[in-house]
């Protein structure tokens, strides 16, 4: 199981998605990908496909395609595995709103993860979801495309890590609430 789908290679693959996060600046970044075509090439030789036409290869830095290839894993998604686990659709049943949360959300969090997993399946049920997150990201609007209406972030000004981090109930609270403040400013609306 893992919970992105990110193909080892290219704009959207282990290293352009993962790396900045890991620390690796631009200029390392550029050279990694190279090696990552290479490392992509090989594993495509051995498998006798293209690894990166496989959803979730770019996984934990590649280790989705080394698992593929020569362990012959067959790749789960982490979310979707869970939610048929716990019965999610059949807990939507007389649902009206899910809420739903991560801590960034950005344009990676399409890929896969927790509320684009969430979103999917209440689009499919008729059920809008919003998530609250800890903060955005570029490109986090992305997600709407997967289900989420709205992202209500619990940052409430600038401030630096460290604080939010320190205030995280606090932040996390009052997101809550003005959350639902619009949902009930909705709820008024003719």
């Amino acid at each position: 199981m893992c919970d992105v789908t990110n193909p080892l290679t290219g704009p959207e693959g282990a290293t352009f998605t993962f790396g900045g996060q890991k620390g690796v600046s631009p200029e390392i970044r550029k050279r990694m990908e190279a090696d990552m075509e290479k490392y992509a090439v090989l594993l495509s030789g051995i498998a006798g496909t293209d690894i990166n036409s496989i959803p979730g290869t770019g996984a934990a830095g590649g280790l989705g395609a080394a698992l593929k290839v020569f362990l012959h894993a067959n790749m789960k998604s982490g979310i979707e595995t869970v939610l048929d686990f716990i019965e999610f659709d059949k807990r939507l049943e007389g649902v009206d709103l899910v809420v739903t949360g991560e801590g960034r959300l950005d344009w990676q969090s399409a890929f896969g993860k927790v509320p684009s997993g969430i979103g999917q399946r209440c689009k499919k049920h008729g059920i809008p979801a919003i998530a609250i997150a800890g903060g955005m990201g570029n490109g986090a609007e992305r997600i709407f495309e997967f289900g989420i209406e709205s992202i209500m972030p619990a940052i409430n000004r600038a401030m630096e890590i460290d604080e939010a981090m320190e205030r995280a109930e606090e932040l996390l609270k009052g997101a809550a609430e003005r959350a639902f403040r619009m949902i009930l400013v909705g709820m008024q609306l003719k």
